[in-house]
């Protein structure tokens, strides 16, 4: 039977903490621009913004779903303590959907034409909660929160 060994816990915990903390900034990074996105297309001014506005969107759209890909890439290639093994699988799965989801959104923006595929844009909020929800269910577990 494999010994238990505290720093690989250490490690473990240190590079999910660390994986979480750079979600949250990225999210907290996009957020003004979903927003501002958002209200545009509540209104139905989404052609009528500005175009560097818009592009500026769409940028920084793709450049979260690269940081959340890099993260999904970072949790599948953990060394997992025995012990976390199923949440972690569960957790690393549930991201990478979060990573895809969040994909959806940004191709949902449509620079050609300035325009949102409303449907993906829809799906895509629906399946980030969803997984989202997932991911924090197992970071509970984990974290024994």
């Amino acid at each position: 039977m494999a010994k238990f060994n505290p720093k690989q816990l250490q490690y473990y915990l240190q590079a999910l903490q660390e994986v979480l903390t750079k979600t949250q900034e990225a999210a907290d990074h996009v957020s003004p621009f979903f927003v501002k996105l958002d209200e545009a297309k509540e209104k139905g001014t989404v052609a009528d913004m500005a175009k560097a506005d818009f592009a500026e969107i769409k940028a920084e759209f793709d450049d979260v779903v690269a940081i959340y890909q890099a993260n999904a890439k970072t949790l599948a290639g953990l060394t997992v303590p025995v012990r976390f093994l199923g949440a972690h699988k569960t957790l690393a799965k549930a991201y990478q959907d979060y990573a895809d989801a969040t994909q959806m959104m940004a191709d949902a923006v449509i620079l050609d034409g300035q325009k949102i595929d409303d449907d993906k844009f829809a799906q895509s909020e629906a399946d980030q909660e969803t997984y989202l929800n997932k991911v924090q269910a197992q970071v509970g577990k984990i974290f024994g929160v």
